[in-house]
């Protein structure tokens, strides 16, 4: 699988969209005890923090986004704080910001 940068500024996008059409209201809902939510941000957290490791730039993006696109989707759990704070990370990243 070959991911590209404009890729991943496309699904950044996408993800933005996502929340706005969601809003507020999402960060305020109840918390949810779906286990396959949590295992699935669980387990996209871990990829991200590898591929950050690996500097593989366009599948953290990927996978930060596809965490919060669950999340924005399906509701809060254990795990959206982080995949939360990953997708900020990755809006906010400029050329120095991340080594990848």
């Amino acid at each position: 699988m070959t991911y590209t940068l404009s890729e991943s500024s496309e699904m950044l996008e996408e993800t933005l969209k996502m929340y706005e059409e969601v809003g507020d209201k999402w960060l305020k809902g109840e918390k949810t005890v779906d286990k396959t939510l949590q295992t699935t941000l669980q387990f996209y957290n871990v990829i991200v923090l590898a591929s950050y490791f690996c500097k593989s730039y366009s599948m953290v993006a990927y996978f930060t986004c596809k965490a919060m696109q669950l999340s924005l989707q399906r509701g809060l759990c254990d795990h959206t704080p982080l995949a939360l704070i990953q997708f900020t990370t990755v809006l906010n990243k400029d050329e120095n910001a991340m080594l990848c």
